[in-house]
This record gives structure tokens, C-alpha cells and sequence, in this order.
């Protein structure tokens, strides 16, 4: 009786687990590290994101607020104030109503705290004598301001203000109470742009010291306790601090939540403010879980594939196998009757079957020994046939292909120089197979190839021998790729980009390497014609700077002086008796001078004459004198003294390139301290530009052309590499920046 066959583990289900296995192990660790970088990565630009939008809101709410400070002072110190006229005292208020579209009320009051003069008519008479605000006003010095946070001023229609309030002195003391309230308009407005730019149903707050509402998307919460006041991010704001913060909130959703506490400008201490804006987790992380869900259903797909392909493989491979299998016991029990198993391609497996049947013939026509002996030798002829054909079949491959490639063995002989290399290094393949001459294509001397640091394992040295233009090939693992110039190759020399990739056995033994090159000359010519044309391009764009600024300076500088000229005269002429027509026109006259020194700054900005004229130094020392007077930021700077003469183009660009520098410093930075650096030496000239602001990420600057900072720092990498220069930047979020900018030749 015959046993029963066991379960076998049969070739269609080791195809399937073969297939299944290396199809969805890389698809499923390459999708977790996917969903982990992309996950993390969404986190940082997530709070990068909200912490940049509170902080801009807090600081255009804070300058508000500081603007308001010096606006009363200056209404406080108007002559009109010292006199006993009420009326004109009411239409100086009516008229400054008009002038400063962001009071809601202007009110005068003497020092008993009676209103004599308002913007709302029907409250003169009225008294304030008893309010907190007034007594601690008139107990103030001339310029100080008393505050009032946010409330619903009588003055304003009970609608919700900021109050100030200063006492108006005269040469004798306190005379009386200057009070305005301001608009909450624009503060609220700043709020509601920053909330239609957070996610799903969170919002955007402004709140004060006491957790009221100030902005937000409902103007019925206003000055109303806000509804997250128990959760520690509204609570650290409240406490002044600034940050991020991740919690769960009421909804039982997780978010993330990015506050700023107003630290003020001025006068403006930010009265305990703070911005706090909210995104969801789910929708900060869209991006990663949609690729989480993606892997998913690829993994799905692939499996299903898998199946399939596995399933009409494994029919494919195992039906004659199993002819053969059963055919071979047959002959084992002693039936020699010849067999022909039928199979369509000529490939392992047909050259299996075709021998197969060779051997069952075999066997009929002679006996066993014989034929056993026949098989041995007939197989060993047909496996040295087998890989003579195969190496054959190589060196046609390689010979025949159009890119130039050559393939040494481990011993640096030259095994394979195909015809395209022949063609190209005028060295014919019998000339150089079996030698290691190989570098006489390329070099004048002898010296290592690519190629021969991957078989002698040097990896180390290959940016010795290809300084800055070598690096690890992303497309084949052990392989190296790297650009460089051949004087000796063509009319003139070649531009070539080659790549090295190290041969290894079944046994992952190294027995040689392959290296494939590449003419890249024409695609070099462009890239330095197009180089020029740039080059010509800021060129004409300085000349045009240069025309613009002559024109301005000369036309419209003329112009203004000679307003400012008839205007002194006009002055002259008026009797002094006319005193307001003579304020009028000396106000003009200082709008002038404001306004020719504002023309003066554009002229110098669009071209500076002093490069010309001083030299390079001097320019720049100009440069930092202007930045300090419309900044506060501290800066420091040393200019080396440049003995040679540079080109007007290299002079302009390092112009620019501290100038758009000390921009970014002002508009991005938010740093206290600026360092500018100028060296040269016999060769080289070296400008530096650091500040100790709240950096950046240099990759996501570099990669978003959209971002107003990165357009700066392109035009400038832009700029230096035109003139042979290059542009390094370093920075990290908290730890401020440093661009640093070297060119070889200083002619």
C-alpha cells in the first residue's frame, strides 16, 4: 500500500513568499520612515508656522498700540490748549478727530475734570472729577500717558476702546486733561486675518491680563472670559510667557496651540496681551496620514499583484519541472522508453528540458554506465560553451552600447574598452586590453581612474584626486560620479561626467570595476553663456540703477530745493501778524526738507555715489551710518582696506551683498546685534555678515522661492556666483545667521 504524500512547501508557494517578501518589505519600511519624516517634519513647519503668525500679529498690534502713546503727546503740546477759547479748542479737537481717522473721541477737560470741548457735543459740561483715570492723570508731568485697557467708552457709543489720556500744561503747570479713545478696529481686524488662516473651527484671540476677549471671530465675546481659560496655554499666556503648547482640548481633540505674550514698543509695556492661535493635530498632519492611508492601499495592491504574477509564474516554471520529476522515477525504476517533455522557451528551463530529453535518448540507445559517462561529459562541454557564450554574449553588450565604457579587473587590467571608447580616446581595444594603461586616454601621467580607487578600496581619496566635483551616486549603491575637464579628449578638450560602479561575484567578492562616461561639454558651454548673460543682465540693471538715480538726485532734487527756496522767501513776505499762515508754511517747508532727504536716501539706495567717489570702504562705511539711524539694532563693522583694484561689477556686488544683508537683518532677523566683516588678502576677499537673531531653516528657505527671505538670499548666491565667487549660509532656529561670501581673484 502506498503512503500517503506529505504537505510540501512546493515552488508556486516559494514564488509567492519570495515575491510577496521582496516586493512589500521595502515598500512597507520605506513607507514607515515615509510616514515618520513626513510626520515630524509637518510638526516643526506646523509650529514654525503659528508661532511666526502670532508673533507678527502681536508686533503689528504692539506698534498699534505704541503709535497711539506718541500720538496724544503730540496733540497735548498744540498751543490752542493754553488759551481760554473753547471754541477753538472744540474745533481743534472736531478737526484732529478728522486727521486721526482712528480715535473714536477726543475730549478736553480742565482741572476741576469738567469736559470743555468734545467730539460729542452733548457730553460738554459733563464731569469726570471723579473718575481713577483723571485724578492719577492730572498728577502726571507734561508728556506722560495714562492707559486704559480695553472697555465700552460712553464717548465711543459704548463700543469697545483703548484710552488715552495726558495732561496739557501751560508755562504755569497742569492746565487740564487731554483724553482720546481709540479705535479697537484695527487691532480686531489684525486678529481676524490671522484667524482665517488657522484650520477647521479653531480661531484666533487677542486677550488681556484678566482672560477677556479683546479680537477674535465673534464680536459678542468681546471683553468676555475666554472659554479655554482652564487649559495651560491660555494659562501660560496669561502669565506672560511665550511659546508652544500641545493639549487636548474640550472637544477631546488634540492640537497644537502657539501663543505670544505682547512684550510692547516704547511706552507700550503690552499691558499683559497675548495672541493665542490654534491648528488640530488631524490637520496639521494631513500630509503624513494621507501617506500612512497611501502605503496602506499600495501594500494591498502589491500583495494582489503579487499573488497573481506568483500564481501564473509558478504554472509557468513548475509544470515541466514536475513532467521531469515524474519522467526521472520513471527511468529510475528501470524504463528507459526516450521521453520528450515539451516547453516553449529558450531559456534555463528549456535548456533543462532540451537536455533532459537528450539524456532519456541517450539512455535508450546505449546502456547506463555509457550513457552516464556521455551526460557528465556532453554537460560539462555545454556549461564551458554555456559561459563562453555568456562572456561572449557580455562583451557584445558592452562593445556595441554608444556611451564609452571600459571595465577593469581587480588587478587593474583593462578586461573590456568597447568601440564608443575607442571612438572617443583615438586608443583602439587591442592596444589597451590585459594592460592597465588605461589613464592614458584621459591624463598625461600616470594616475589612478575612478575606477581604480573603488577596486583598491581608496573611497577616502576620491575627493582628492576630484576635489568639489564628486559625490556618492544616488542611483547604484557603491557607485561614485563625478564631473572634470580632458584637455586631450576632442578639439580642445571634453567636458566629461562619469560615473564608477565596483563588480562583485555571487559571493559579493569585488573582481573589478566598470566606469561610464558621459560628454557634457555642450551643457557646460551653456551653463557660462548664460552666466554671461547674467552677468550682463545686473549689469545693465546697475547702469540703469546709476541713470535712475543722476535723474532723481539732479531733476527732482533741483526741484524740491527750489519749493523749499520759495517757500523761505514766501515766509519772509507775510506779516507777522498772519502767525497760522506762517506755521503753515513752515510745517510745508519741513515737509520739504523731510521730503528731499527721503529722495536724497532713495537716489543713494538705487546707486551709491560714494564708490566712485570714496572707494568701496567708504561706501559701506556710509552704509552702516544710514542703517544706524533708522535702526536700533546695534552693529558693529571692520573693513579691511583693499590694496588692488576691483572690477566695477565685483565692487557693486559686494555693494549689494552687505546691503541686502542688513535688509534682512531688519526685516526677518528680529536681532539686537549685527557683526559686518570685510577681508582681503593676495587672492582672496572674504565678506562675512552675522547677526544674533531667531534664524532659520536654510533648507526650507532655499526650497520655497515664494518666501520674501529666500528671494534675498538666492539674488545674492545669484550674484557671487557670477563673478566666481560662493555664497555659504549657516543657520539654526534660536541661534542666529552668518552668510558668508569668498571670491578667488580681486581683479
Amino acid at each position: 500500500m502506498e503512503k500517503p504524500r506529505k504537505m510540501k512547501f512546493g515552488i508556486a508557494q516559494k514564488l509567492f513568499f519570495y515575491f510577496l517578501l521582496l516586493s512589500l518589505v521595502p515598500v512597507v519600511i520605506g513607507g514607515g520612515v515615509s510616514f515618520y519624516i513626513s510626520k515630524n517634519k509637518l510638526e516643526q513647519t506646523t509650529k514654525a508656522n503659528l508661532s511666526s503668525l502670532a508673533r507678527d500679529c502681536g508686533r503689528k498690534i504692539s506698534y498699534y498700540v505704541s503709535s497711539r502713546y506718541q500720538d496724544i503727546k503730540l496733540l497735548s503740546h498744540a498751543d490752542i490748549f493754553k488759551g481760554n477759547d473753547t471754541a477753538a479748542k472744540q474745533q481743534y479737537v472736531e478737526k484732529a478727530l478728522r486727521a486721526y481717522p482712528f480715535y473714536t473721541a477726543i475730549s478736553v477737560f480742565d482741572l476741576k475734570g469738567t469736559i470743555i470741548a468734545c467730539t460729542q457735543k452733548d457730553l460738554v459740561g459733563q464731569s469726570r472729577a471723579s473718575a481713577a483715570w483723571f485724578q492719577k492723570t492730572i498728577q502726571c508731568r507734561q508728556g506722560e500717558v495714562i492707559p486704559l485697557d480695553a472697555y465700552r467708552a460712553e464717548t465711543a457709543g459704548w463700543k469697545m476702546v483703548i484710552g488715552f489720556n495726558t495732561p496739557v500744561s501751560d508755562d504755569g503747570g497742569i492746565i487740564g486733561v487731554l483724553a482720546t479713545r481709540v479705535k479697537m478696529d484695527h487691532v480686531v481686524d489684525r486678529v481676524r486675518r490671522l484667524d482665517e488662516r488657522t484650520a477647521g473651527d479653531y480661531h484666533a484671540y487677542l486677550l488681556n491680563k484678566r482672560g477677556e476677549i479683546l479680537a477674535g471671530p465673534d464680536e459678542k465675546k468681546f471683553l468676555a472670559i475666554h472659554h479655554l481659560h482652564e487649559f495651560s496655554a491660555v494659562k501660560d499666556l496669561l502669565a506672560g510667557e511665550t511659546g508652544i503648547t500641545e493639549y487636548e482640548s474640550e472637544r477631546g481633540e488634540a492640537v497644537i496651540s502657539a501663543r505670544h505674550a505682547l512684550k510692547g514698543d516704547g511706552d507700550f509695556d503690552g499691558w499683559s496681551w497675548g495672541v493665542i492661535v490654534t491648528e488640530p493635530v488631524s490637520e496639521a498632519f494631513k500630509g503624513a496620514y494621507i501617506i500612512r492611508n497611501t502605503i496602506i492601499i499600495l501594500v494591498l495592491v502589491i500583495a494582489l499583484l503579487v499573488t497573481l504574477f506568483a500564481v501564473f509564474i509558478s504554472k509557468r516554471f513548475s509544470r515541466p519541472i514536475t513532467e521531469l520529476s515524474e519522467s526521472a522515477l520513471r527511468i529510475s525504476r528501470g524504463d528507459l522508453k526516450p521521453i520528450s517533455t515539451k516547453y516553449g522557451p529558450k531559456d534555463e528551463i528549456g535548456e533543462l528540458v532540451g537536455a533532459f530529453n537528450k539524456m532519456t535518448k541517450d539512455l535508450h540507445a546505449t546502456t547506463v554506465s555509457r550513457d552516464s559517462l556521455s551526460k557528465e561529459i556532453a554537460e560539462r562541454r555545454w556549461a564551458e560553451e554555456a559561459f563562453r557564450k555568456s562572456e561572449e554574449k557580455l562583451s557584445n553588450i558592452l562593445r556595441g552600447s554608444p556611451i564609452p565604457i571600459f571595465v577593469i579587473d581587480n588587478i587593474h587590467r583593462v578586461i573590456y574598452w568597447n568601440r564608443a571608447l575607442e571612438e572617443y580616446s583615438g586608443i583602439k581595444a587591442e592596444e589597451i586590453i590585459r594592460t592597465d594603461q588605461h589613464w592614458k586616454a584621459f591624463y598625461d601621467e600616470k594616475r589612478p581612474c575612478m575606477a581604480d580607487l573603488l577596486v583598491d578600496g581608496k573611497i577616502d581619496d576620491i575627493p582628492q584626486w576630484y576635489p568639489g566635483r564628486s559625490r556618492v551616486s544616488d542611483l547604484v549603491e557603491g557607485a561614485y560620479e563625478a564631473t572634470g575637464y580632458f584637455p586631450r579628449l576632442g578639439n580642445g578638450g571634453k567636458w566629461l561626467y562619469f560615473t564608477a560602479a565596483p563588480l562583485k561575484d555571487s559571493q559579493g567578492r569585488l573582481i573589478g570595476a566598470v566606469e561610464t562616461l558621459q560628454d557634457i561639454t555642450e551643457t557646460k558651454k551653456a551653463e557660462e553663456q548664460i552666466k554671461l548673460l547674467s552677468a550682463q543682465v545686473i549689469e545693465i540693471e546697475e547702469k540703469e540703477r546709476e541713470f535712475l538715480s543722476r535723474e532723481i538726485h539732479d531733476n527732482i532734487g533741483q526741484l524740491l530745493f527750489a519749493l523749499k527756496m520759495g517757500l523761505s522767501r514766501a515766509n519772509k513776505k507775510i506779516p507777522d501778524e498772519l502767525s497760522s499762515i506762517k506755521d503753515r508754511l513752515a510745517e510745508l517747508t519741513d515737509l520739504v526738507n523731510r521730503l528731499i532727504r527721503e529722495i536724497r536716501g532713495l537716489s543713494h539706495a538705487l546707486h551709491p555715489p560714494q564708490i566712485e567717489d570714496l572707494g568701496l570702504v567708504s561706501a559701506l562705511e556710509g552704509l552702516c551710518q544710514d542703517f544706524k539711524s533708522y535702526s536700533e539694532i546695534t552693529i558693529r563693522y571692520n573693513f579691511d582696506k583693499i590694496e588692488k583694484p576691483l572690477s566695477s561689477i565685483m565692487n557693486i556686488t559686494i555693494y549689494r551683498l552687505f546691503q541686502e544683508g542688513l535688509n534682512n537683518v531688519l526685516k526677518h532677523s528680529h536681532a539686537t546685534e549685527a557683526k559686518l566683516t570685510l577681508t582681503s588678502s593676495e587672492s582672496t576677499i572674504r565678506v562675512i555678515v552675522e547677526d544674533n537673531g531667531v534664524g532659520f531653516v536654510v533648507d526650507d528657505v532655499f526650497s520655497s522661492p515664494q518666501n520674501t527671505k529666500s528671494l534675498g538670499l538666492i539674488s545674492m548666491r545669484e550674484r557671487v556666483a557670477l563673478i566666481g565667487g560662493e555664497l555659504q549660509v549657516s543657520s539654526e532656529l534660536g541661534k542666529g545667521t552668518i552668510i558668508k561670501a569668498s571670491f578667488r581673484s580681486l581683479l
